[in-house]
């Protein structure tokens, strides 16, 4: 397997990864919704959980950017993006 294919590979997984953190919140968040006692106690539920939701939805679109650039990247570059990646997701 390919640089190329071994980050590409990399960055799927971490976003698959990603994804399905996201559905965890939502679902625990729907969860804490239905047996929050008020709607502020609501608001500050969907305020919290908004907020982790969206900071996962931007690491995604990042890694998404990062696909594309190792995509269009020739061998010579592409050492040079697997420290930029690797020092990212660490």
């Amino acid at each position: 397997m390919s640089l190329k294919d071994r980050l590409q590979r990399k960055l799927e997984t971490q976003t698959d990864y990603w994804s399905k953190q996201i559905d965890r919140l939502k679902a625990d968040a729907h969860e804490k919704i239905a047996k929050a006692k008020d709607e502020h106690a609501e608001r500050q539920i969907r305020k919290d959980f908004d907020k982790e939701i969206k900071k996962l939805e931007g690491r995604i679109d990042e890694a998404k950017n990062k696909i594309a650039e190792i995509r269009e990247s020739g061998e010579e570059h592409l050492n040079k993006l697997k420290s930029r990646i690797d020092d990212w997701l660490s």
